[in-house]
């Protein structure tokens, strides 16, 4: 599964927290899964957790409103330069995530759809 899929069935399931503490530690366990699934494209889950905050913003920069310079895919691909243990991912990788977010934007719920109580 590609990473934009799996932030879109992550981002899915909750409403992220405004607490900018929390919503690290939720995204830096992500990038952990999400690594270890696919250690052949990403070198460490630092490498995932960069680009999955790289992609939350890209949705931000490509569909709030309120942004007026939208990102290009070829300003995506720069700023992503070197995140994977100081070498860079394959262009297309981040062109192909690029477009799905451009074409689509994450769906976020209006209330959390998952109870979390143990």
């Amino acid at each position: 599964m590609d990473i934009v899929t799996a932030l879109r069935a992550f981002l899915g399931k909750f409403r992220l927290p405004g607490e900018a503490q929390k919503i690290d530690r939720m995204m830096e366990e992500f990038a952990v899964v999400y690594c270890e699934a696919n250690s052949t494209v990403y070198s460490k889950s630092d490498t995932c957790y960069v680009l999955a905050f790289s992609i939350i913003m890209l949705n931000t920069s490509l569909h709030n409103p309120s942004v007026k310079d939208k990102l290009t895919a070829d300003q995506f691909v720069k700023m992503n330069n070197g995140i994977n243990d100081g070498g860079d991912l394959p262009a297309q990788l981040l062109i192909n995530a690029y477009h799905s977010i451009k074409s689509l934007p994450f769906e976020i719920p209006e209330e959390d759809t998952q109870d979390f109580t143990i």
